[in-house]
């Protein structure tokens, strides 16, 4: 028998019914907004600089609010490549120890964080739980894994 125009048209209808109903995608998988999801606690999150020998890596910084005050966190990320993923992970991650308790009530706002050649410079507004002082904080990070430092200068 022939191949038709309208014969093929049946064909191909037929063979696009039949992927329809096994749940056959045509191109990738669907995520829903869970795969991505952030805890509450979560109100800004940057990345900036590169790290290490080949510039490859690069620094996230996270900031949270919970007991009325700020934490904040940097992370050394890279791309997985053995899995040929390339999602970004954490290598490591720091908690910055002078706001990271829940005694310090430090608030922070105004969240910049930049590039350096030795790594990043995070800088904040800082208001007190204990004080009415206004402070600037401004956190440099790297080149190491875990390597900062931490200065407050008051501003009023």
């Amino acid at each position: 028998m022939p191949m038709t125009r309208p014969r093929l048209c049946r064909l191909l209808a037929t063979a696009l019914l039949a992927l329809a109903g096994s749940g056959a995608h045509a191109l990738g998988a669907d995520y829903g907004p869970e795969r991505f999801a952030t805890h509450d606690a979560v109100t800004w999150v940057q990345t900036c600089g590169t790290w290490g020998t080949d510039h490859h890596g690069t620094y996230r910084v996270v900031h949270a609010e919970a007991f009325a005050q700020s934490f904040l966190y940097v992370q050394w990320m890279a791309r997985g490549e053995a899995d040929r993923s390339y999602s970004l992970y954490a290598v490591h991650t720091t908690a910055i120890a002078e706001l990271d308790n829940d005694h310090a009530e430090i608030s922070l706002s105004e969240l910049t964080c930049r590039a350096t050649p030795r790594g990043i410079v995070v800088t904040a507004k800082a208001d007190s739980g204990h004080d009415d002082k206004l402070r600037r904080v401004t956190i440099e990070v790297g080149p190491a894994a875990g390597q900062y430092r931490f200065r407050a200068q008051r501003t009023r």
